[in-house]
């Protein structure tokens, strides 16, 4: 990657963001007439060894990730926070792709590019690098927001919870995983896990601040390709809202799983996305060739969340031959291409029906009208 890499990524969030102190994020509304600002959230962002190969331009001599964003950027753009699952590793060479990930450094920088301004860590595939890999890829986010996973307890402590300023909105947003599959962090670094009392004393000491408008846990956890929550989603949504959480996006299971919002033991309503599904990933088996993005809109004036909505997309892997576009990884938000607002048509009958398939089996799964 190039040289100035680390400068280039410094320069895109500062122009989007100013830091308020060691733990703490400012974002500026894009649009201040609106009554609201927006939350967006996306699934796990992966690299299999398909992808990265595919990615690298030959007359740049550099990996090129923008394809996969084209056509989901708009909603990206649209949003004052964008934040997404780095689920792979900034290792090193050699790169590769499953089941100890290490990615090219330009995925992060495409990301960035994209729009993405916050990075969830903590997942099963952080410590794929071991301690080396994991402090290697801590070092490309030292000007990026994050949280998850740390070089210290003292890293942690100042950075946890990480806090987002959104116009006068202040969020708390908690990040934890099931595990490191069987992998643990040397020391001293530090990845947040679920069921942990460190979780319990993270939440409880952040109800001490009453400026805080919105606690927000995005967590790694499910059953893998399971199409809806388990009993242990189920029963530590429920610990979380009893908690103090007020909004709870899952993600992990590698396909989209359904939504629903529970009552907390003080009356309150708590919605829970139980997974997001993949952002981009080689994976091409039904349900899993895709995912969705969500939305969370948070009024101005109560600092409640007013509605949250849902972008289906399905990821092509392909060409898209009608724009001359060369063999690539392409998001594709569903419903864009249904209704004829793309500027392209995919290339045969079989991947168009697996497009209205997804789109469909998504629909349903989140108790949305067709």
């Amino acid at each position: 990657m190039k040289e100035l890499y680390r400068f280039f990524i410094l320069g895109i969030i500062l122009c989007s963001s100013i830091f308020t102190s060691a733990q703490s994020f400012t974002f500026s509304a894009k649009d201040t007439s609106l009554p609201y600002v927006r939350l967006l959230f996306a699934g796990d962002a992966m690299q299999h060894s398909t992808q990265f190969i595919w990615a690298w331009d030959k007359e740049k001599k550099d990996y090129s990730y923008e394809p996969n964003f084209r056509y989901i950027k708009k909603y990206l753009d649209l949003s004052d926070v964008n934040i997404v699952n780095f689920e792979t590793t900034l290792s090193g060479k050699p790169y590769s792709g499953y089941p100890r990930f290490t990615s090219p450094e330009a995925f992060l920088y495409d990301l960035t590019q994209a729009g993405f301004n916050v990075f969830a860590l903590a997942n099963n595939h952080i410590l794929d690098g071991d301690k080396k890999g994991m402090l290697r890829t801590l070092k490309y986010f030292e000007d990026i927001p994050h949280l998850g996973a740390y070089r210290d307890d003292q890293e942690r402590e100042n950075h946890y919870p990480l806090i987002l300023y959104v116009e006068d909105i202040k969020i708390a947003l908690f990040n934890a995983t099931y595990g490191t599959n069987g992998l643990s962090p040397v020391k001293p670094t530090i990845v947040n896990y679920i069921e942990t009392e460190q979780l319990y004393n993270d939440i409880t000491e952040s109800l001490k601040d009453s400026s805080i408008d919105l606690r927000i846990m995005y967590i790694h956890w499910g059953t893998e390709y399971e199409l809806r929550h388990n009993a242990i989603q189920q029963g530590t949504a429920q610990w979380l809202a009893d908690l103090g959480i007020d909004l709870i996006v899952g993600s992990h299971p590698h396909v989209t799983q359904d939504y629903e919002v529970i009552t907390s033991k003080d009356g309150k309503q708590v919605p829970v996305i139980y997974s997001l599904g993949n952002l981009v990933s080689n994976q091409r088996w039904e349900h899993s060739n895709g995912g969705m993005m969500a939305t969370i809109d948070i009024d101005k004036q109560s600092k409640q969340i007013i509605d949250i909505a849902f972008i289906p997309f399905y990821v092509h892997k392909g060409s898209i031959p009608s724009l001359n576009e060369k063999r690539n990884y392409y998001c594709i938000p569903t419903q864009d291409y249904l209704q004829g607002r793309l500027p392209f048509t995919l290339p045969n009958d079989s991947i168009r029906k697996d497009l209205k398939n997804f789109h469909h089996n998504i629909l349903l799964r989140i108790n949305q009208k067709k």
